[in-house]
């Protein structure tokens, strides 16, 4: 008699599902709404005007190492790298440092890229490469950026793609206490609570030496601008699946061979390539895997939102054989701006479709249900989260619908991100069946995406609800 009941509720709860499931199927590739947002990295901002217009970029990225923070509004949206050298050991002078920085940048900077590479000793103070010290800083810096400007993201770090690698440091596999492996980092990182600490997960998908069609699986070391893919799996395995990526740096190397006659002997010094040199693509090549790489990103990729080419002027940096001068779009040729290449020109005519840096109204459960027995009836509640799925922040109203057959009482009409939306039902006087209600919650903000939502509530009233309990042994696992 208990088997029969609880199929009788099984399939009557099913059947109930079915019905508030009034969702829409995902879209396909080609209706994908813009997401991206198109960035690359300067070196000196006193070539922003010259060199950025012509891209049409809206993303700049500045690093602190080189340039201070803007003292006036810019012309673009901007991604200020702060790095972790100089604090590793000192969390609260890393605190206040962050925090001062917040406070300088309020209404100038949109977003604030937390260290860069801490996954490679050469940016983590020439010690072994540490993911619990990182999510502290991580974590030390969010707390203070959000106090002084809630409206600015936060991104984690971009790791560097240094492949699998062997051995163990200080207790980390995949660490050779000079490099560790930036998946490994990334699940450290995941494991210790960094998801917490970020609006963004930063990332290098750089191209190496292929396509950036290329399936990572079928690369050594899966160095391939896709290996992006793996980095959001290990946030979907995470429960992250809502946090994007965002590419702070990525890019093929340029032959310098093809800049001159003079830096043709770069693939001759000792360890040139074996580093850089195995991986160096035509001028051409550069231009097309660039482009190509952004329409993948936006025809594939929902989760990448931020991508900075790396980068615009480093053309004229150290000496002649130094990577990052090929990395750049323009090419040395004596002035300060250099000249332009395939690559530049490339990325000022290709299409953008730039997406929005704004707040995205989620209400999570997009459905509310109670179930109830038509001999138990009283005041019941339900309840739903109010998210920001986007960035800077949002308050909401809520409202329930008059004109539907169940209008519950919502004790809170009003609220900002991260709170709750209560719904209370007196179920007194309904009889067997189905009834629905519904809730429309709205952001307070004309530019909020989607918005309003409209939540349903539904209503099961049944002969007689059945509770069945789990064995002890299970209910305590």
């Amino acid at each position: 008699m208990r088997r029969q009941g609880g199929q009788r509720l099984l399939v009557g709860l099913m059947l109930f599902l079915v019905v508030m499931d009034r969702g829409q199927p995902p879209p396909v590739r080609a209706t994908l709404e813009p997401h991206l947002g198109y960035g690359i990295n300067v070196r000196n901002p006193a070539r922003l005007d010259a060199l950025v217009v012509p891209l049409g970029f809206e993303w700049i990225k500045l690093w602190e190492e080189y340039s201070p923070l803007p003292t006036e509004r810019l012309p673009y949206r901007v991604l200020y790298l702060i790095p972790c050298e100089g604090y590793i050991a000192d969390l609260e002078g890393w605190g206040d440092h962050v925090e001062a920085l917040a406070q300088a940048g309020l209404g100038l900077v949109e977003a604030y890229e937390i260290c860069n590479e801490p996954n490679v000793t050469g940016f983590w103070e020439s010690q072994p490469p540490d993911p619990a010290r990182y999510t502290q800083m991580l974590c030390v810096a969010y707390d203070r950026i959000k106090a002084a400007d809630p409206e600015a993201a936060v991104v984690s770090a971009g790791l560097a793609p240094v492949g699998r690698i062997r051995g163990t440091c200080n207790g980390w596999p995949g660490n050779d206490c000079g490099a560790m492996d930036e998946r490994t980092y990334a699940e450290a990182m995941l494991k210790r609570g960094a998801g917490a600490c970020m609006d963004a997960f930063g990332y290098h998908p750089y191209g190496f030496a292929y396509e950036p069609e290329r399936d990572p699986s079928t690369v050594e070391n899966g160095f391939a601008f896709r290996g992006a893919e793996v980095m959001h799996q290990i946030l979907v395995e995470h429960g992250l699946g809502d946090v994007p990526l965002w590419a702070t740096e990525f890019n093929w190397l340029r032959d310098p061979a093809e800049d001159g006659p003079s830096p043709e002997w770069c693939h001759r010094i000792p360890g040139f390539e074996d580093s850089f040199g195995w991986m160096d693509v035509s001028a051409q090549f550069q231009a097309d895997y660039l482009v190509r790489a952004f329409q993948y990103a936006d025809e594939n990729w929902p989760w990448m939102h931020g991508m900075f080419v790396w980068n615009l002027d480093w053309h004229n940096y150290n000496w002649l054989c130094e990577p990052s001068r090929y990395f750049s779009v323009r090419r040395d040729d004596g002035t300060d701006l250099g000249a332009s290449t395939p690559a530049y020109e490339a990325l000022a005519g290709m299409e953008k479709r730039p997406g929005p840096f704004a707040p995205r109204l989620k209400v999570v459960p997009a459905t509310l249900l109670l179930l109830v027995d038509v001999d138990e009836p009283d005041v019941f509640t339900t309840t739903a989260i109010i998210h920001n799925a986007g960035y800077r922040t949002l308050s909401w109203t809520a409202v329930a619908d008059p004109a539907e057959a169940i209008i519950p009482v919502l004790p809170v009409t009003a609220g900002v991100e991260g709170g709750r939306l209560w719904a209370a039902v007196d179920t007194a006087g309904l009889v067997t069946g189905t009834y629905f209600g519904a809730i429309t919650v709205t952001a307070t903000a004309s530019d909020v995406l989607d918005s309003p939502q409209r939540v349903v509530l539904g209503v099961h009233i049944v002969p007689e609800v059945w509770r069945i309990f789990l064995p002890v042994t299970l209910r305590d696992r």
